[in-house]
């Protein structure tokens, strides 16, 4: 029996311009992203049985029409790395969405880029195919932005039954809870996916400006979907990244990876009461034992920017931390977003590295990392893993040619930083080039883990282009539970 997996847009060599759907079809939804660049995708698959998976991927347009099915295979435990534009080389250039079936357990995720291309922007981002399983009616995004501080986003929303149609409605919410508007966003037909950028003019109602950042609940009147946002900014330098939607809260959430002046990263953690009815009050511990209390309204959203925490470390040695996040009451989600600024620049021009991840609501004992890049066309990954328990323990990466990669002494709530650099050490392939591979984070005392994958690029990494400045190869999704 094939199982199911979203992964809600691909796009393969396709200038992203809007393209307005005619009147009679529901108002501004675009057949593409907004975001600027011209984009390549590809799809990471990891099979994680121990069994042999047999996979069949179905790429559907906007309409929801099959254009094309691309079968193959997987022994236990590999995984594979298919760039849309060579594997999928008859698919005719344009923005598609997928499904994912497969015969044994298997996880997805998508990077999308236009790093690749001969002139900017050069930007990147990537986030989790969604397991059939966990799409729903509702779909929640803690952050969405128009004009805020030059950053814009859109929405993006697959239907994820094969044979019925549904409609969409979209609430909006300001941080203290307080309600917006709501915005039909009419129907969407079986196997499509169509995109809704915040600047399009239903969506006028909604703030602008150093106000325009609010909270988004979609919801479907007869199908589940599935979901992402993608967030973007043009100014002083193009940025972009991207995150999941989720379907329901949680009483505790973990931020693996979160900066303060760390390489010139800092981050700023969101949280969401997604309770209707019920104020949402908890608090953030960090690594060192730092706190901060929160209460929001229903619905309402805070973000806490790590930098402006007092009592947290900063720079390259103690500025990467985690955190744990409690709520004693209501129900929560949680997105990380972290940026270099703009001190960080070369040749006097500023980076413009920027990503987002979801905060993941479930540790584990093991933690699938379906893809990691050493040396692999420009790219380099850091695998951030924390320790959610309380007591120190040893973390280690198993790869799937049985290579091995330990860092002892992980205390409880901090976290380990596998950086697959070539002049890190410890690093099992720091000698090899072009390797994209997966990996199991695993702890010797059966502490539970939650894990980040990071890609990017610097300067010693093979295939690396310094000409391409400024840019943002930054792309940031959570591991998931084994």
């Amino acid at each position: 029996m094939f199982k199911r997996t979203i992964t809600t847009a691909l796009a393969m060599a396709l200038a992203m311009v809007t393209l307005a759907f005619p009147s009679g079809q529901a108002q501004a939804q675009h057949t593409t992203t907004v975001a600027p660049g011209v984009w390549s995708s590809a799809i990471l698959i990891q099979n994680v049985s121990t069994t042999s998976a047999t996979i069949e991927i179905k790429f559907y347009d906007s309409a929801g029409t099959l254009k094309k099915t691309y079968p193959t295979t997987l022994n236990a435990k590999e995984p594979v790395t298919l760039y849309v534009p060579d594997k999928m080389s008859d698919l005719a250039s344009g923005q598609y969405s997928a499904v994912v079936s497969s015969t044994a357990k298997v996880i997805a995720s998508v990077q999308t880029s236009s790093v690749s291309q001969g002139t900017g922007p050069w930007t990147a981002f990537a986030y989790e195919g969604v397991d059939s399983n966990s799409t729903g009616t509702k779909l929640f995004f803690p952050g969405n932005y128009k004009g805020y501080y030059t950053f814009n986003s859109e929405l993006v929303i697959q239907n994820s039954s094969e044979s019925t149609a549904t409609t969409l409605t979209v609430d909006f919410y300001k941080q203290d809870g307080s309600k917006i508007t709501t915005v039909d966003l009419g129907s969407l037909g079986a196997n499509s996916a169509k995109t809704w950028a915040m600047t399009d003019s239903i969506f006028g109602a909604l703030p602008s400006g150093n106000t325009g950042i609010f909270g988004a609940v979609v919801t479907s009147s007869a199908t589940p979907i599935a979901g992402i946002a993608n967030i973007w900014a043009t100014s002083p330098t193009n940025k972009t990244a991207s995150y999941n939607g989720v379907t329901s809260g949680t009483t505790s959430l973990f931020a693996p990876s979160l900066s303060n002046n760390y390489y010139g990263f800092a981050s700023a953690l969101t949280i969401q009461n997604i309770d209707q009815a019920t104020t949402a009050t908890g608090t953030i511990e960090y690594t060192n034992g730092t706190k901060q209390n929160f209460s929001l309204a229903p619905n309402a959203a805070q973000e806490f920017y790590q930098p402006n925490v007092s009592g947290l470390p900063s720079g390259n040695t103690g500025g990467s931390f985690s955190a744990k996040v409690t709520a004693t009451a209501g129900s929560i989600v949680g997105l990380v977003s972290y940026s270099r600024p703009l001190a960080v620049d070369l040749a006097g021009r500023p980076f413009g590295d920027f990503a987002s991840y979801n905060c993941a609501p479930v540790a584990s004992a093991e933690v699938n990392i379906p893809n990691i890049n050493n040396n692999y066309y420009g790219y380099f990954t850091n695998v951030t893993v924390q320790n959610t328990g309380t007591d120190t323990t040893d973390i280690k990466l198993t790869y799937p040619d049985g290579k091995t990669w330990t860092i002892s002494g992980v205390a409880g709530g901090g976290n380990a930083n596998f950086i697959h650099l070539p002049n890190v050490t410890t690093n099992p392939y720091a000698a090899s080039t072009n390797i994209s591979t997966s990996a199991v984070a695993s702890s010797s005392n059966g502490s539970l883990l939650v894990a980040v994958i990071q890609h990017n690029t610097g300067a010693g990494v093979t295939g690396n282009n310094p000409a391409k400045v400024p840019s943002d190869f930054l792309q940031v999704f959570t591991g998931t539970p084994n």
